[in-house]
């Protein structure tokens, strides 16, 4: 059987050796003196000797029987125990995927190989779970090795923002039975379930980076305009904190740098514009201990406009277009363009997405008393729709292809119908069946907000190439690749600046970089990934903690067995010391020094 110390601190009553060591070196021997008579002795005066001196060691019983006792009673004092053949027990580890973990990605190595050797020897067999926070990860290693867990660590790279680790926690805890632990790996403080230990390599570190980023273009709607940026820096430590600061162009010369002093807490602007011809470039700052938010990529956007037509003429058409036009990537398409979006009255034919309304007739109508109510739909989901004051709604039957949006007086005020063209083609039309000039709808925000959601959901609908600025991880809307006929869908692939390709999830690639989307041979999507969660950017949090011990010895004690001779070791310790205070003390030793008075 394996062998656990349970209290490692009794080692130091192992520094009880060299002190009886040194205790018999400066003993002095004893020595016989004969004399010829003791009357001389009373003329004789006390002779100080300097006091002890070293002498060479001397081999007697009392020295060794005082040894034997001091290793005896460490080996009492370390509270040995026998891990027993048969135990088994489960270590779950969980890692904390926030990108500030990064930062101590080292020292935490260190500290939980350090921790999980120790777990190693608390059983016969051991089986390793290596977890992560991120849950749509797989797991990062199962097996009964620990070489295998920091492997698996070393290739472990954190990407989340800020989250809670509760999932992930979850899991852990049922795959632990019933022996082991969960350990939760992070930087800072958490409070997390009484059964999960926590430990973290995390301090308090001085961070300076971007926070925040916006462009625009300098003439919107020219192909060859500059892009205007404007960034936001911030010092999140509590020291007054310098750094240099440049723009990277790709193919461009050596950057010039320019120096920015931020004091504790203070949040700087900046702001510059990347030229004609420049569709990529990366603000950067000199670095420090967390880096994910030193570099700012930019992106020349490129939107996605949706072209409107108005054949609208009538004052409800008036109010619809000014609330149409409000929305940003919105244009009035010229005749000779086919339009995305057409605003039209009801009952006029359309073949394309279009918002028909209600044709005023010029009287006034009296408004409806009754109450808006909202179906749950993407369109009208959280909005407060109980202010809108309308007349009574245009009677409308309802169809199976029709999605009621508003109601009011039993009657439909807003719906969504899906319809096909002439041609095949689905398209969806949003019918108001009220007149929009006798109402509030013009100053009411929740009508404004269900027009943007709709415009918005045509534009993700458009396949046509742009470009923008994202956050790292964000989602990503892209319309399902196209299958030509007889054929399989183009597959959409993700290009990295590192060159790497991956295929696409739906989001945006982790990391800080840029990236092109691809269907086929084809760019649909260009764009920036900047670190945009500043919580993890600040570490004033940050410590370290660890509560990982005490649960080893809890589960120490479940699977060994204390030293069965515990009482024998308590006995001989006391022989020993009785044994040598009876050898020193004994009427042997007490004549020696003694004297012997001679006769004359």
């Amino acid at each position: 059987m394996r062998l656990l110390l349970a209290n490692p601190a009794g080692l130091w009553a192992l520094l009880a050796i060299p002190a009886v060591l040194v205790i018999h070196f400066l003993q002095e021997r004893s020595r016989r003196l004969r004399v010829s008579t003791l009357f001389l002795l009373e003329r004789v005066r006390p002779e100080s000797t300097g006091g002890a001196k070293f002498e060479r060691l001397r081999n007697s019983v009392p020295l060794w029987l005082q040894l034997l006792a001091a290793l005896i009673l460490t080996w009492l004092l370390v509270e040995p125990r026998w891990i027993k053949e048969d135990s088994r027990q489960t270590v779950v580890v969980v890692l904390d995927s926030s990108v500030s973990m990064e930062a101590f990605k080292e020292p935490t190595r260190e500290l939980l190989a350090e921790k999980l050797r120790g777990w190693s020897r608390a059983a016969a067999r051991t089986e390793w779970h290596l977890l992560e926070t991120d849950v749509r990860k797989p797991t990062l290693y199962t097996g009964a090795e620990l070489a295998g867990v920091l492997r698996a660590y070393d290739g472990w790279k954190p990407v989340l923002g800020t989250h809670r680790p509760d999932e992930a926690l979850q899991v852990g805890s049922g795959l632990v039975k019933e022996h082991g632990i969960v350990i939760f790996v992070t930087d800072r403080k958490v409070d997390v379930a009484a059964g999960v230990a926590v430990l973290s390599a995390g301090e308090e570190i001085e961070n300076v980076g971007w926070a925040g980023v916006e462009t625009t273009l300098v003439k919107p709607g020219v192909a060859d305009s500059g892009v205007k940026w404007s960034v936001l820096v911030r010092n999140y430590g509590k020291a007054p904190q310098t750094r240099q600061w440049w723009v990277e162009q790709e193919g461009g010369t050596e950057p010039k740098r320019s120096s920015l002093t931020l004091a504790p807490g203070q949040t700087g602007e900046l702001g510059g514009e990347l030229p004609p011809g420049v569709d990529r470039a990366t603000l950067v700052l000199s670095g420090d201990q967390f880096t994910w938010d030193d570099r700012m990529p930019l992106q020349r956007p490129v939107e996605r406009v949706v072209n409107l037509a108005f054949e609208a003429g009538s004052a409800p058409g008036a109010v619809l277009k000014k609330m149409m036009q409000a929305l940003d990537g919105v244009a009035v398409t010229p005749v000779t363009q086919a339009p995305d979006l057409t605003v039209a009255e009801l009952g006029n034919p359309v073949n394309t997405d279009a918002v028909q309304i209600l044709g005023g007739g010029g009287e006034n109508l009296p408004l409806d008393g009754s109450y808006t109510v909202a179906e749950d739909h993407p369109l009208t989901r959280d909005l407060n729709w109980m202010s809108l004051l309308t007349p009574r709604p245009m009677e409308l039957g309802l169809t199976d292809r029709d999605e009621p949006l508003l109601w009011k007086g039993g009657r439909p005020l807003a719906l969504l119908r899906h319809d096909l063209t002439a041609t095949g083609t689905p398209v969806r039309r949003l019918l108001l069946a009220w007149d929009l000039s006798q109402s509030n709808a013009a100053r009411h925000p929740a009508l404004l907000v269900m027009l943007h959601r709709y415009v918005e959901q045509l534009r993700r609908a458009k396949r046509e190439p742009w470009a923008g600025n994202f956050e790292a991880g964000q989602n990503l809307d892209v319309p399902p690749p196209l299958a030509a006929s007889g054929a399989a869908p183009a597959a959409l692939t993700l290009r990295r600046d590192d060159g790497t390709r991956a295929e696409f999830t739906g989001r945006v690639p982790d990391g800080v970089g840029f990236f092109d989307l691809k269907e086929g041979g084809k760019t649909m999507i260009r764009g920036a990934i900047h670190f945009a969660d500043t919580r993890e950017a600040d570490f004033r949090e940050a410590a370290p903690l660890d509560t990982v011990d005490a649960r080893r010895w809890e589960a120490a004690l479940k699977q060994t067995e204390a030293d069965p001779l515990t009482g024998l070791w308590v006995l001989l310790v006391l022989g020993c010391l009785l044994g040598a205070w009876g050898w020193r003390s004994g009427p042997a030793r007490a004549s020696a020094g003694s004297i012997v008075a001679a006769r004359s």
